[in-house]
């Protein structure tokens, strides 16, 4: 059903509400907000549950001490627990948070809270913060928690022990949060394929791209608008990435899983490290591979430097065709020069589209550079999306990467497209199994089969010569 504004509202009694808590009540929330002052600089996301909840327990039990009379209620153990119970939790959100469904969610003040679903877009939901105390409170439990110290007019922050991150914007209106809900599992190239985004021969291209058959890697950079699924294809093709090579990723705010990567450093910029100097940093860090979760200024260029440098870089960045993301990348704040702009091999763009009330994202274009002209990056479109079709399609072949890629494996460049097409024969020899269920199986075959391809086509059931003859 439609609400205001044209936005789907999602009515009560639909199993995600739950009562009102008395820990919502003025008292309780000034204990709270006492208890999360007592806490600062005493949390990280470092710490385990079991740590950080002692910590809380302590701290709760010798300001209680203190202020023994006001909160009786607190002297019984089974009270004590049940208020925790509260503190550790999410409050009029947790719910939502549990929910697989939901993307984002949007809290505007103590106005009703908004969700993004996957598949229904926008919709209004029946919850709200009772006060701008309760949401006060929430917010330092949101930062706190987070390990900041400080509530700034701009806040970037993870959640605690689920995936996602926080965006908190200090406004005359009081706050407006957006939290993008990350998923426990992330997608995996063979979930991608289910969805429409890929097909197995564009994965395989994709898988080929990544791996560079262990000597030539591609230098890689995902566009698309907000919510194209960029982090989501990112991540997924994490996979490929052979357990050998060492990765540094550098983002502004974790959103990447990488529980099942060995080999990898995690880093983050802040108001006293900016992205360009982590990237500069990560040279000293002897990475083979280096990942930047979103290029949007200066770092551009130094990115682009490390890949004259010799190494593999991966990216993601807000632009609308592989044409836009050149320009993106030549304009200010990036300020590019076209030279080093060439030495991307490879733009894949993803568009959202909204098909009937369903929301899908699709590759629209994947993208070779081929060299330049006159300044000018030369581009080459190896598959785009046809719309009068709805699927992604075949245009020119991968030629100027495959030949680059032929020289130096020593293979011809016959050989390399008929790897391609033996990948894609693999990747759906994965899907009809229905043995790779996560993330972490997905990375563990593809990582076996650059090192030992016998013997994970092996595990697959499949041989060699079959594959080859497809």
């Amino acid at each position: 059903m439609q609400g205001p504004g044209g936005c789907r509202r999602e009515f009560p009694g639909n199993g995600h509400g739950r009562p009102a808590s008395r820990f919502r009540e003025p008292p309780w929330l000034a204990l709270t907000d006492a208890l999360l002052e007592r806490l600062r600089g005493r949390m990280s996301l470092l710490q385990p549950h079991e740590e950080r909840r002692q910590v809380v327990a302590d701290t709760l039990e010798r300001l209680y001490q203190e202020t023994n009379g006001r909160f009786p209620a607190l002297a019984a153990p089974a009270q004590r627990e049940e208020f925790l119970q509260a503190f550790f939790s999410y409050d009029v959100i947790e719910g939502l948070l549990e929910d697989p469904t939901v993307e984002d969610i949007i809290i505007n003040s103590t106005n009703p809270i908004f969700v993004h679903r996957a598949d229904d877009g926008l919709m209004k939901t029946d919850r709200r913060f009772e006060s701008a105390q309760a949401l006060a409170v929430f917010v330092k439990k949101l930062l706190f928690f987070a390990g900041r110290s400080e509530v700034d007019p701009i806040n970037d922050v993870e959640l605690v022990e689920i995936p996602g991150r926080v965006n908190i914007i200090q406004s005359p209106f009081g706050p407006q949060i957006t939290i993008a809900r990350g998923k426990t599992q992330p997608f995996t190239i063979l979930q991608l394929i289910d969805t429409g985004m890929l097909t197995n021969q564009l994965a395989a291209q994709l898988w080929m791209y990544v791996e560079g058959l262990g000597v030539r890697p591609a230098n890689l950079i995902i566009s698309g608008g907000p919510g194209a699924g960029k982090t989501t294809l990112l991540n997924a093709l994490l996979s490929f990435i052979p357990w050998k090579d060492r990765v540094v990723i550098i983002e502004d705010t974790l959103e990447l899983n990488t529980a099942f990567l060995e080999n990898c450093s995690r880093l983050e910029s802040c108001r006293r490290v900016k992205t360009p100097d982590l990237v500069k940093n990560s040279l000293r860090m002897r990475p083979e591979r280096i990942l930047v979760g979103e290029v949007r200024g200066v770092e551009a260029r130094d990115l682009m430097t490390t890949m004259n440098l010799g190494k593999y870089c991966m990216g993601t960045l807000h632009a609308s065709s592989a044409r836009e993301t050149i320009l993106r990348l030549q304009n200010e704040p990036m300020h590019v020069p076209p030279v080093l702009v060439s030495l991307v091999d490879v733009f894949i763009i993803l568009r959202k589209l909204n098909t009937e009330g369903r929301i899908r994202r699709v590759v629209s274009e994947l993208v070779e550079t081929s060299g330049m002209e006159q300044q000018m990056v030369l581009l080459s479109t190896v598959w785009s999306y046809d719309r009068a079709r709805d699927e992604v399609v075949e245009g020119l072949p991968s030629s100027t990467y495959r030949d680059r890629l032929a020289t130096e494996s020593g293979q011809t460049a016959l050989q390399i497209m008929e790897e391609a097409s033996r990948r894609a024969e693999i990747l759906r020899r994965m899907r009809e199994s229905g043995r790779f269920p996560d993330i972490a199986a997905v990375t563990q075959f593809c990582q076996l089969y650059s090192d030992q391809p016998e013997e994970a086509l092996r595990q697959l059931g499949a041989s060699p010569k079959a594959l080859h003859r497809r």
